[in-house]
Protein backbone atom coordinates (compact mmCIF):
# COMPACT_ATOMS: atom_id res chain seq x y z
CA UNK A 1 0.00 0.00 0.00
CA UNK A 2 1.37 3.47 -0.90
CA UNK A 3 2.29 5.81 2.05
CA UNK A 4 -0.01 8.76 1.87
CA UNK A 5 1.57 12.07 3.39
CA UNK A 6 -0.63 14.68 4.81
CA UNK A 7 -0.68 18.36 4.56
CA UNK A 8 -1.71 20.35 7.26
CA UNK A 9 -3.75 22.98 6.22
CA UNK A 10 -3.77 26.87 7.59
CA UNK A 11 -1.40 26.10 10.39
CA UNK A 12 -1.03 29.33 11.07
CA UNK A 13 -4.14 29.17 13.16
CA UNK A 14 -2.53 27.19 15.50
CA UNK A 15 0.50 29.66 16.34
CA UNK A 16 0.39 32.10 19.07
CA UNK A 17 2.58 34.59 20.83
CA UNK A 18 4.96 33.62 23.22
CA UNK A 19 6.49 35.76 26.11
CA UNK A 20 10.29 35.02 26.23
CA UNK A 21 11.74 35.52 29.94
CA UNK A 22 15.04 37.46 29.51
CA UNK A 23 17.34 37.37 31.49
CA UNK A 24 18.20 35.04 34.81
CA UNK A 25 18.02 35.98 38.35
CA UNK A 26 19.16 39.13 39.89
CA UNK A 27 23.48 39.14 40.31
CA UNK A 28 24.40 37.58 44.02
CA UNK A 29 27.07 39.89 44.99
CA UNK A 30 29.88 39.05 47.30
CA UNK A 31 30.15 42.51 49.47
CA UNK A 32 27.00 44.63 49.79
CA UNK A 33 27.20 48.01 48.95
CA UNK A 34 28.34 49.15 52.59
CA UNK A 35 30.80 46.05 52.97
CA UNK A 36 32.63 46.93 49.73
CA UNK A 37 32.97 50.50 50.53
CA UNK A 38 34.68 49.54 54.14
CA UNK A 39 37.11 47.64 52.40
CA UNK A 40 38.24 50.07 50.04
CA UNK A 41 38.84 52.62 52.23
CA UNK A 42 42.19 51.61 53.71
CA UNK A 43 42.88 50.49 50.64
CA UNK A 44 42.96 53.66 49.01
CA UNK A 45 44.43 55.07 51.74
CA UNK A 46 47.74 53.03 51.39
CA UNK A 47 47.87 53.62 47.74
CA UNK A 48 47.32 57.88 48.21
CA UNK A 49 50.23 57.26 50.90
CA UNK A 50 52.78 55.04 48.85
CA UNK A 51 52.08 57.64 45.09
CA UNK A 52 52.17 60.58 47.78
CA UNK A 53 55.93 59.27 48.84
CA UNK A 54 57.19 59.07 44.99
CA UNK A 55 59.45 61.87 43.65
CA UNK A 56 57.69 64.43 42.07
CA UNK A 57 60.06 63.67 38.61
CA UNK A 58 58.39 60.49 38.77
CA UNK A 59 54.84 61.13 38.01
CA UNK A 60 54.65 62.82 35.11
CA UNK A 61 52.31 65.78 35.01
CA UNK A 62 51.09 64.37 38.42
CA UNK A 63 49.47 61.27 37.69
CA UNK A 64 50.31 58.54 39.07
CA UNK A 65 49.36 53.92 38.34
CA UNK A 66 47.53 52.04 40.73
CA UNK A 67 46.35 48.81 39.89
CA UNK A 68 42.18 47.71 40.50
CA UNK A 69 41.82 43.76 40.87
CA UNK A 70 38.41 42.76 40.70
CA UNK A 71 36.53 40.15 42.27
CA UNK A 72 36.54 36.96 40.24
CA UNK A 73 32.95 36.87 39.86
CA UNK A 74 32.74 40.51 37.64
CA UNK A 75 35.78 39.37 35.08
CA UNK A 76 33.00 39.22 32.17
CA UNK A 77 32.42 42.78 29.79
CA UNK A 78 29.64 43.69 31.21
CA UNK A 79 30.86 44.24 34.68
CA UNK A 80 33.55 46.25 33.68
CA UNK A 81 33.53 49.32 36.25
CA UNK A 82 33.87 51.92 33.63
CA UNK A 83 31.05 54.55 35.46
CA UNK A 84 32.97 54.36 38.66
CA UNK A 85 36.44 55.20 36.79
CA UNK A 86 34.86 57.68 34.98
CA UNK A 87 33.35 59.64 38.48
CA UNK A 88 36.68 59.72 40.19
CA UNK A 89 38.47 60.53 36.94
CA UNK A 90 40.56 57.32 36.46
CA UNK A 91 41.31 55.97 32.81
CA UNK A 92 42.32 52.27 32.66
CA UNK A 93 45.68 52.09 30.41
CA UNK A 94 46.04 48.15 30.80
CA UNK A 95 45.43 44.61 32.04
CA UNK A 96 46.57 41.27 32.99
CA UNK A 97 45.27 38.05 34.60
CA UNK A 98 46.25 37.48 38.15
CA UNK A 99 45.49 34.48 40.57
CA UNK A 100 43.73 35.40 43.99
CA UNK A 101 41.81 34.02 46.61
CA UNK A 102 39.30 36.72 47.38
CA UNK A 103 38.22 37.21 50.85
CA UNK A 104 34.61 36.48 50.38
CA UNK A 105 32.03 34.80 47.40
CA UNK A 106 28.65 35.28 46.82
CA UNK A 107 25.90 33.10 48.18
CA UNK A 108 27.99 32.01 51.26
CA UNK A 109 30.34 29.65 49.22
CA UNK A 110 33.77 28.97 50.87
CA UNK A 111 36.45 30.83 48.57
CA UNK A 112 38.72 29.60 46.87
CA UNK A 113 42.40 30.68 44.67
CA UNK A 114 41.26 31.12 41.06
CA UNK A 115 42.00 33.78 37.88
CA UNK A 116 40.93 37.25 38.18
CA UNK A 117 41.71 40.36 36.24
CA UNK A 118 44.10 43.05 37.28
CA UNK A 119 43.65 46.61 35.57
CA UNK A 120 45.86 49.36 35.97
CA UNK A 121 44.78 52.84 36.04
CA UNK A 122 45.99 56.36 35.47
CA UNK A 123 45.45 59.16 37.16
CA UNK A 124 46.45 62.73 38.35
CA UNK A 125 47.50 62.10 42.09
CA UNK A 126 45.09 64.75 43.02
CA UNK A 127 42.22 61.94 41.49
CA UNK A 128 43.19 59.47 44.15
CA UNK A 129 43.10 61.80 46.73
CA UNK A 130 40.05 63.20 46.38
CA UNK A 131 38.43 59.66 45.52
CA UNK A 132 40.03 58.79 48.99
CA UNK A 133 38.47 61.62 50.84
CA UNK A 134 34.95 61.10 49.44
CA UNK A 135 34.51 57.38 49.24
CA UNK A 136 33.63 57.53 53.22
CA UNK A 137 30.65 59.57 52.19
CA UNK A 138 29.27 57.73 49.42
CA UNK A 139 26.15 56.75 49.42
CA UNK A 140 24.51 54.17 46.35
CA UNK A 141 22.92 56.97 44.73
CA UNK A 142 26.47 58.75 43.69
CA UNK A 143 28.06 58.20 39.93
CA UNK A 144 29.04 54.48 39.28
CA UNK A 145 28.92 53.81 42.86
CA UNK A 146 27.03 50.08 42.50
CA UNK A 147 30.11 48.92 40.61
CA UNK A 148 32.39 49.62 44.18
CA UNK A 149 31.02 45.25 44.74
CA UNK A 150 33.29 44.39 41.73
CA UNK A 151 36.96 45.35 43.09
CA UNK A 152 38.61 43.15 45.03
CA UNK A 153 41.87 45.23 45.86
CA UNK A 154 43.04 48.50 45.05
CA UNK A 155 46.87 49.02 45.18
CA UNK A 156 50.08 50.93 44.47
CA UNK A 157 52.92 48.92 42.73
CA UNK A 158 55.90 48.98 44.34
CA UNK A 159 59.07 49.23 42.80
CA UNK A 160 60.24 45.51 43.12
CA UNK A 161 56.85 44.77 41.94
CA UNK A 162 57.70 45.60 38.62
CA UNK A 163 61.21 43.93 38.59
CA UNK A 164 60.83 40.60 36.63
CA UNK A 165 63.41 38.07 36.61
CA UNK A 166 66.87 38.11 38.34
CA UNK A 167 69.44 40.76 37.47
CA UNK A 168 73.27 40.76 37.59
CA UNK A 169 74.54 41.96 40.87
CA UNK A 170 76.76 45.00 39.41
CA UNK A 171 77.83 46.88 36.41
CA UNK A 172 75.81 48.32 33.09
CA UNK A 173 73.33 46.14 31.43
CA UNK A 174 70.68 46.75 28.42
CA UNK A 175 67.11 46.54 29.85
CA UNK A 176 63.83 46.20 28.66
CA UNK A 177 61.35 48.79 30.10
CA UNK A 178 57.74 48.44 29.34
CA UNK A 179 55.76 51.84 29.51
CA UNK A 180 52.40 52.08 30.31
CA UNK A 181 51.06 55.08 27.79
CA UNK A 182 47.16 57.00 28.45
CA UNK A 183 45.36 58.46 25.79
CA UNK A 184 46.37 61.51 26.81
CA UNK A 185 50.43 61.18 25.87
CA UNK A 186 50.48 58.36 24.22
CA UNK A 187 53.54 56.21 23.13
CA UNK A 188 55.07 58.90 21.69
CA UNK A 189 54.34 61.72 24.68
CA UNK A 190 55.85 59.27 27.02
CA UNK A 191 59.48 58.38 25.83
CA UNK A 192 59.99 62.27 26.59
CA UNK A 193 58.68 62.27 30.10
CA UNK A 194 60.46 59.19 31.14
CA UNK A 195 63.44 60.52 29.26
CA UNK A 196 63.64 63.82 31.51
CA UNK A 197 62.99 61.21 34.62
CA UNK A 198 66.71 59.46 33.47
CA UNK A 199 67.88 62.56 33.26
CA UNK A 200 67.17 63.18 37.15
CA UNK A 201 68.64 60.01 38.14
CA UNK A 202 71.90 60.35 35.94
CA UNK A 203 70.56 57.98 32.94
CA UNK A 204 71.26 59.64 29.57
CA UNK A 205 70.30 57.58 26.91
CA UNK A 206 68.68 58.34 23.43
CA UNK A 207 65.67 55.78 24.14
CA UNK A 208 65.56 55.47 20.01
CA UNK A 209 65.35 51.71 20.16
CA UNK A 210 61.46 51.00 20.96
CA UNK A 211 58.00 50.08 19.94
CA UNK A 212 54.84 50.37 20.82
CA UNK A 213 51.54 47.81 20.94
CA UNK A 214 48.27 47.48 22.62
CA UNK A 215 48.59 50.90 24.72
CA UNK A 216 52.08 49.91 26.12
CA UNK A 217 55.90 51.46 24.65
CA UNK A 218 58.70 48.64 25.47
CA UNK A 219 61.73 50.57 24.89
CA UNK A 220 65.78 49.54 25.44
CA UNK A 221 67.67 51.08 28.19
CA UNK A 222 71.21 50.81 28.71
CA UNK A 223 71.73 51.53 32.31
CA UNK A 224 73.64 50.43 35.59
CA UNK A 225 72.12 47.72 37.22
CA UNK A 226 72.42 49.46 40.82
CA UNK A 227 69.67 52.44 38.97
CA UNK A 228 67.29 49.27 38.63
CA UNK A 229 64.86 50.51 41.57
CA UNK A 230 64.97 53.97 40.78
CA UNK A 231 64.34 53.82 37.10
CA UNK A 232 60.83 51.14 38.18
CA UNK A 233 59.94 54.20 40.60
CA UNK A 234 58.65 56.19 37.29
CA UNK A 235 55.20 54.92 37.82
CA UNK A 236 54.26 54.10 34.38
CA UNK A 237 56.74 51.53 34.13
CA UNK A 238 54.69 48.44 34.51
CA UNK A 239 57.94 46.07 33.94
CA UNK A 240 61.73 46.45 34.21
CA UNK A 241 64.01 43.11 33.08
CA UNK A 242 67.09 42.63 31.82
CA UNK A 243 66.90 42.08 27.78
CA UNK A 244 66.41 38.57 27.15
CA UNK A 245 68.90 37.04 24.53
CA UNK A 246 68.08 35.69 21.11
CA UNK A 247 66.71 31.57 21.15
CA UNK A 248 69.57 29.56 20.61
CA UNK A 249 68.32 27.30 17.52
CA UNK A 250 67.98 23.72 18.23
CA UNK A 251 68.32 21.51 15.88
CA UNK A 252 70.00 24.32 13.81
CA UNK A 253 69.02 22.18 10.74
CA UNK A 254 66.45 20.04 9.79
CA UNK A 255 67.96 16.15 9.72
CA UNK A 256 68.48 14.09 6.74
CA UNK A 257 70.29 10.92 5.79
CA UNK A 258 70.40 12.68 2.53
CA UNK A 259 72.36 15.55 1.09
CA UNK A 260 70.16 18.13 -1.01
CA UNK A 261 72.25 17.87 -3.89
CA UNK A 262 71.48 14.47 -4.05
CA UNK A 263 67.61 14.74 -4.38
CA UNK A 264 65.96 15.64 -7.53
CA UNK A 265 63.86 18.91 -7.01
CA UNK A 266 60.79 19.74 -9.13
CA UNK A 267 61.73 21.24 -12.43
CA UNK A 268 58.58 23.24 -12.90
CA UNK A 269 58.21 26.55 -10.59
CA UNK A 270 55.48 27.02 -7.89
CA UNK A 271 52.03 26.04 -8.70
CA UNK A 272 50.74 29.52 -7.70
CA UNK A 273 53.11 32.30 -7.76
CA UNK A 274 50.60 35.61 -6.61
CA UNK A 275 50.58 33.81 -3.25
CA UNK A 276 52.60 35.75 -0.75
CA UNK A 277 55.14 33.90 1.69
CA UNK A 278 57.53 35.55 3.57
CA UNK A 279 59.83 33.86 6.21
CA UNK A 280 62.06 35.48 8.68
CA UNK A 281 65.07 33.39 9.70
CA UNK A 282 68.94 32.65 8.93
CA UNK A 283 68.95 33.42 4.80
CA UNK A 284 69.93 30.86 2.30
CA UNK A 285 73.27 30.37 0.86
CA UNK A 286 73.48 32.08 -2.64
CA UNK A 287 72.90 29.38 -5.80
CA UNK A 288 71.72 26.92 -3.20
CA UNK A 289 69.57 24.47 -5.35
CA UNK A 290 66.08 25.82 -3.64
CA UNK A 291 67.28 29.01 -5.42
CA UNK A 292 64.69 28.60 -7.86
CA UNK A 293 61.77 29.06 -5.60
CA UNK A 294 63.22 31.57 -3.19
CA UNK A 295 64.11 35.06 -3.35
CA UNK A 296 66.78 35.64 -0.84
CA UNK A 297 66.78 40.01 1.15
CA UNK A 298 68.70 41.65 3.10
CA UNK A 299 67.51 44.38 4.89
CA UNK A 300 70.28 47.44 5.01
CA UNK A 301 73.01 47.51 7.48
CA UNK A 302 72.99 43.61 8.68
CA UNK A 303 76.44 42.08 9.02
CA UNK A 304 77.56 39.00 7.72
CA UNK A 305 76.05 35.70 7.06
CA UNK A 306 76.81 32.87 9.67
CA UNK A 307 76.89 28.92 8.59
CA UNK A 308 74.85 27.73 10.77
CA UNK A 309 71.74 30.38 10.52
CA UNK A 310 71.85 30.08 6.87
CA UNK A 311 71.69 25.86 7.47
CA UNK A 312 69.07 26.79 9.84
CA UNK A 313 67.17 29.28 7.25
CA UNK A 314 67.47 26.09 4.40
CA UNK A 315 66.05 24.26 6.84
CA UNK A 316 62.88 26.41 7.30
CA UNK A 317 62.58 27.25 4.13
CA UNK A 318 62.53 23.90 2.57
CA UNK A 319 60.16 22.36 5.28
CA UNK A 320 57.71 25.04 3.37
CA UNK A 321 58.35 24.70 0.01
CA UNK A 322 58.31 20.69 0.13
CA UNK A 323 57.47 19.17 3.46
CA UNK A 324 58.65 16.17 4.48
CA UNK A 325 61.02 15.08 1.85
CA UNK A 326 61.17 11.06 1.04
CA UNK A 327 64.39 10.16 -0.86
CA UNK A 328 62.36 7.20 -2.51
CA UNK A 329 59.12 9.64 -3.56
CA UNK A 330 59.17 12.45 -6.30
CA UNK A 331 59.48 15.63 -4.31
CA UNK A 332 56.51 17.77 -4.77
CA UNK A 333 56.07 21.14 -6.55
CA UNK A 334 55.70 23.83 -3.99
CA UNK A 335 52.52 25.47 -3.80
CA UNK A 336 54.09 28.88 -3.41
CA UNK A 337 57.58 31.01 -3.95
CA UNK A 338 59.24 32.40 -0.85
CA UNK A 339 60.72 35.52 0.25
CA UNK A 340 63.23 34.51 2.75
CA UNK A 341 64.52 37.77 5.06
CA UNK A 342 67.76 37.36 6.57
CA UNK A 343 67.14 39.26 9.82
CA UNK A 344 70.06 37.24 11.95
CA UNK A 345 73.60 38.24 11.47
CA UNK A 346 75.23 37.57 14.87
CA UNK A 347 75.64 34.38 17.53
CA UNK A 348 73.14 34.44 20.17
CA UNK A 349 74.03 36.10 23.49
CA UNK A 350 77.19 37.87 22.04
CA UNK A 351 75.06 41.25 21.05
CA UNK A 352 73.04 42.36 24.33
CA UNK A 353 70.83 44.56 21.75
CA UNK A 354 70.08 42.13 19.27
CA UNK A 355 66.74 41.39 20.09
CA UNK A 356 65.04 44.48 19.49
CA UNK A 357 67.44 44.42 16.32
CA UNK A 358 65.87 41.51 14.90
CA UNK A 359 62.31 42.48 15.72
CA UNK A 360 62.97 46.05 14.03
CA UNK A 361 63.92 44.13 10.78
CA UNK A 362 60.73 41.78 11.16
CA UNK A 363 58.53 44.88 12.12
CA UNK A 364 59.15 46.80 9.30
CA UNK A 365 58.67 44.30 6.65
CA UNK A 366 55.45 43.40 8.50
CA UNK A 367 54.37 47.33 8.42
CA UNK A 368 55.41 47.86 4.85
CA UNK A 369 54.86 44.68 2.83
CA UNK A 370 51.61 42.39 2.51
CA UNK A 371 52.00 38.77 2.92
CA UNK A 372 49.11 36.10 3.44
CA UNK A 373 51.78 33.78 5.14
CA UNK A 374 54.71 34.99 6.99
CA UNK A 375 56.81 32.17 9.34
CA UNK A 376 58.90 32.84 12.48
CA UNK A 377 61.35 30.23 13.76
CA UNK A 378 63.15 32.36 16.19
CA UNK A 379 62.54 34.31 18.93
CA UNK A 380 63.76 35.58 22.25
CA UNK A 381 65.04 33.03 25.01
CA UNK A 382 62.11 33.92 27.37
CA UNK A 383 59.61 31.01 28.93
CA UNK A 384 56.38 32.74 28.71
CA UNK A 385 55.05 34.55 31.58
CA UNK A 386 51.59 34.33 32.73
CA UNK A 387 51.32 38.24 33.91
CA UNK A 388 53.38 40.17 31.84
CA UNK A 389 53.59 40.31 27.83
CA UNK A 390 56.82 40.76 25.86
CA UNK A 391 57.48 43.41 22.81
CA UNK A 392 57.99 39.69 20.50
CA UNK A 393 54.61 39.06 21.01
CA UNK A 394 52.40 42.27 21.38
CA UNK A 395 54.15 43.91 18.19
CA UNK A 396 53.66 40.85 16.27
CA UNK A 397 49.92 40.00 17.87
CA UNK A 398 49.54 44.19 17.06
CA UNK A 399 50.78 43.66 13.31
CA UNK A 400 48.86 40.78 12.97
CA UNK A 401 45.67 42.06 14.25
CA UNK A 402 44.45 43.04 10.52
CA UNK A 403 43.52 39.56 9.65
CA UNK A 404 45.12 39.35 6.28
CA UNK A 405 48.09 37.33 7.34
CA UNK A 406 48.65 34.01 8.46
CA UNK A 407 51.51 33.63 10.90
CA UNK A 408 53.16 30.29 12.29
CA UNK A 409 55.89 30.41 15.32
CA UNK A 410 57.83 27.39 15.90
CA UNK A 411 57.44 26.88 19.82
CA UNK A 412 60.88 27.46 21.73
CA UNK A 413 61.40 25.17 24.46
CA UNK A 414 63.99 24.93 26.82
CA UNK A 415 62.49 21.52 28.36
CA UNK A 416 65.76 20.63 29.60
CA UNK A 417 65.58 23.66 31.91
CA UNK A 418 64.56 23.40 35.76
CA UNK A 419 60.68 23.92 36.21
CA UNK A 420 61.86 26.23 38.91
CA UNK A 421 61.55 29.81 36.96
CA UNK A 422 59.40 28.25 34.15
CA UNK A 423 62.83 27.62 32.36
CA UNK A 424 60.80 24.24 31.02
CA UNK A 425 57.91 26.59 29.33
CA UNK A 426 57.22 27.42 26.11
CA UNK A 427 58.60 30.62 24.96
CA UNK A 428 57.81 34.17 23.56
CA UNK A 429 56.22 35.28 21.11
CA UNK A 430 54.33 31.09 20.92
CA UNK A 431 51.70 33.32 23.17
CA UNK A 432 50.49 35.33 20.51
CA UNK A 433 46.29 35.15 19.65
CA UNK A 434 46.83 36.15 16.12
CA UNK A 435 49.22 33.59 15.25
CA UNK A 436 49.39 29.43 15.06
CA UNK A 437 52.01 28.20 17.30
Amino acid sequence: MTKRNFLLGKGERLVEDVAGVRGGAPKSHPYTFSEARDRIAPMLTRVVRGIDQLPDAACPDNRAVATVTLNPEYIAKSYFPERLFESVGLEPVGSRPRRITPQKRSKGREPEETITTELFVMGSRDAFRAWRNELPRWGEDVAGANELPTIEQVAAPSPRDKIKGRLPKSGRTVFEVVLHSDSGTGSNGIIPLFKDYLDEIGIDQPLDRRFSAGGLCFVELEAPVELADDIATFTPVRALRQMPSLRMLRPTFRSSRVAMENIALPAAGPVDPNIRVAIFDGGVPKNHPIGKWVKSIEPPGIGKTIGDFQKHGVGVTSAFLFGHIDPAKPVARPYAPVDHYRVLDTAPGQNPHELYEVLARIDQVLVEKQYQFVNFSIGPRLPIEDDDVHAWTAVLDDRLSRGTTLATIAVGNDGDGPSKGGFNRIQVPADCVNALA
